[in-house]
Formats: structure tokens, sequence, C-alpha cells
């Protein structure tokens, strides 16, 4: 099953088939505490293939997750799990692998400019999370929403599958 976010400024869909996504920053804070909207928005895509790609360890994402209250992912990719860590694409080269999608079918969600880095290098359209930043560390993202609500607001879950944007 795929997805989407809204439409592009000249009117198209953007449609993918899986979502990546960074864990520190994006979906939850230094506390360790989930963001606002990134539980609401990983129990949306239920059913859809989702991934975490992060340049921690296992133990350390996992643990963060399950204190985060973060629903599952199909698949998770951490620093043990890579040679280079971002900006280097070899996580969400990973996680598509894993998710048996070719990398231009998925979509990066990520806060950082290594990360933005990372999903680009990896042939990924790429939203960046704002979360009350001003937008220009976020220049190499396809696009840039002001926080994980927006983003959930924007995509559109076609039920063909996929997620359109």
């Amino acid at each position: 099953m795929g997805f989407a976010l809204a439409a592009t400024e000249d009117g198209g869909i953007m449609e993918y088939d899986g979502m990546l996504f960074d864990l520190f920053g994006t979906l939850v804070d230094d506390d360790g505490q989930a963001i606002e909207g990134a539980a609401a928005l990983l129990a949306r895509l239920d059913g859809y293939k989702r991934a975490l790609v992060t340049s921690c360890g296992r133990g350390l994402a996992l643990g963060l997750i399950r204190h985060a209250g973060i629903p599952a992912f199909d698949a998770i990719v951490t620093s043990d799990d890579v040679r280079a860590n971002k900006p280097a694409p070899d996580g969400y080269l990973a996680a598509a692998r894993l998710l048996e999608l070719p990398p231009g079918r998925c979509l990066v969600v990520e806060d950082s400019p290594q990360g933005i880095a990372a999903g680009r290098a990896a042939g990924m359209d790429v939203v960046a999370v704002l979360r009350g930043r001003e937008a220009g560390f976020a220049s190499a993202a396809t696009m840039s929403f002001a926080s994980l609500l927006r983003l959930s607001e924007a995509l559109q879950i076609g039920p063909d599958g996929r997620v359109r944007l």
C-alpha cells in the first residue's frame, strides 16, 4: 500500500510507496518524548510501509521508540547496520532495500541538514520538519512543513495503497 502528499505548487500530486523517518528531532525530542503529532501520524500510516533510519545504535533506538510510545516500524536501520551515517545515504538506501522499494518511491521525513542530504543523496524526496526554525536549513529538501501535524494534514492516503503529497 502506498501514500501521497498534497498537491505540488504546479498542481501535481507526488506519490510514494514508503515513508522513511528520522528519529531524533523528527519523532522524539531531546528528552525522549514523542514530538507532537508523531504517534498520530505513524498510526495513520498503519498498514503502509514505514521505516526508521537513525544514527544512534539499535538498543537506544528501540528504547526511545518504547519510551515515546511510537508505533512499530516495518524496518529499522541504525548506526549498527551501516558503514557510514548521515549525511551518507547508506541508512536510507538500506531502509528502501528492507522495504523492497526502489529509492525513488520512498519519502524521507527529516529535521536536520545532514539527514536531508542523506535522503537526497539516496535519490529520495525529502520533507523537512521545521519545528519553529527558519526554512533556510532545509533548502535542499523537496518540501518543508512547519510540524508533523501539518505534514499529516497534507498527506493523502489512497485506497490504492499509495501516499500522495
